[in-house]
């Protein structure tokens, strides 16, 4: 009787065993197969299926491993830097460009990037897109596993991480097959996707009811900052300027040009940062890089909703006109940007609160921001041919 006991639960111990071996192997398989991060399909450097929802650090970070001699050149940047495209980044030099934004972007990242571009694909050239969102939040891993830095690129185990996305929680992977929401893949050379805001774009062109739907929230946000004044960020801004000296530390051990710029933004946006820690922060990038364009900058064309897509991010047609710009090409726009060095930040940031003080008091007066019409002058998407492709 004893014996038959044992048996049992022998029988029983192997089943159960079974059971949660089969139940590990069916997450690992729906998980590799579904693949809702994008994480097993990046391993190739080559999904170009992937949009902003999946894991595009790990993506971006294979391909460069894999396809370093298809390029001479990178542009490191945050979300924003997704507006720019590789193609007309050629201008500027000559040289065959990768753009590798990242989302929501921080020093940490353009660093441990920069770093594994100058040892991986021996670049001759590092552009830093700074979008300035950078100095109101440092770490952003915690937003979630796309926003992490890869092991590739980390130097943390790969085994790890790769357990990691097999046994992710199965409820991820059932969203993904049941979601039905269009995909926006990115390119193969790495901008940014953003014909789902020019569909949109086509259908609404009063730019009230623009503003209101794509912008009015986030510069809710920014706006009382115009009275309020904005918080001190010196900590951020000493962080990131570290990593700034570093990563032109490298470029220069390296013998990699080394170009920085700041990019546009919406007035919505800009109100929500300008102050003596973002002052500070201008300065001394100025100070170490010797000089920069800088297109977050106060001119005509920031008050045109219609050259945003949202209050945080710009059209392509923004981003080629930013590289006319610092290529030397002629405009029309000789107020978008404006090449900062020692001998002018002073002037400049003295222009800045001069302008910011007329919009608090605009604000004051109408609790907004102003902006301009689609059909005005300084509207440059309007024209334009991707606006009709999109």
């Amino acid at each position: 009787m004893k014996g038959a006991t044992t048996m049992s639960a022998k029988k029983w111990t192997i089943l159960f065993v079974c059971l949660i071996l089969f139940c590990l192997l069916f997450i690992a398989g729906t998980n590799f197969f579904v693949d809702p991060y994008g994480y097993f399909g990046a391993q190739n450097g080559e999904n170009y299926t992937m949009d902003e929802n999946d894991y595009l650090r790990e993506q971006k970070a294979q391909h460069i491993r894999q396809h370093a001699d298809e390029y001479d050149a990178y542009l490191v940047g945050g979300s924003k830097a997704g507006g720019i495209r590789s193609e007309k980044l050629s201008e500027l030099d000559g040289y065959r460009y990768y753009n590798c934004w990242l989302l929501s972007g921080n020093f940490e990242d353009y660093y441990e990037y920069s770093k594994f571009i100058i040892e991986t694909a021996h670049p001759k050239k590092l552009l830093l897109h700074i979008s300035t969102s950078e100095i109101a939040q440092f770490d952003r891993e915690a937003k979630g596993d796309i926003y992490e830095i890869p092991a590739v690129i980390s130097g943390k185990s790969k085994t790890a991480e790769t357990f990691k996305y097999l046994f992710k929680n199965l409820s991820t992977s059932y969203e993904t097959l049941t979601d039905t929401e269009p995909r926006y893949p990115v390119t193969q050379s790495g901008e940014r996707n953003l014909s789902k805001y020019y569909g949109f774009y086509k259908e609404h062109l009063d730019a009230q009811e623009y503003y209101n739907h794509l912008m009015k929230d986030m510069v809710d946000a920014y706006l009382p900052r115009l009275t309020s004044g904005t918080k001190d960020k010196a900590d951020l801004v000493n962080s990131n300027l570290d990593y700034l000296k570093q990563i032109k530390k490298l470029c220069e051990k390296n013998d990699v040009e080394f170009q920085v710029f700041l990019g546009t933004l919406f007035v919505g946006e800009i109100v929500g940062y300008e102050g003596n820690s973002f002052y500070n922060w201008l300065t001394q990038m100025v100070e170490i890089t010797g000089g920069l364009w800088c297109f977050n900058n106060f001119n005509d064309l920031i008050y045109n909703p219609f050259n945003y897509y949202n209050a945080r991010h710009y059209y392509y047609e923004m981003g080629d006109l930013m590289i006319d710009r610092m290529s030397g090409k002629e405009t029309g726009h000789d107020d978008f940007g404006i090449y900062l060095t020692n001998d002018n930040i002073a002037e400049e940031l003295t222009r800045r609160r001069r302008e910011t003080d007329k919009l608090r008091d605009y604000y004051k007066e109408t609790g907004t921001v102003p902006i301009s019409a689609y059909e005005d002058e300084n509207n440059i998407t309007k024209d334009s041919i991707y606006w009709r492709e999109g």
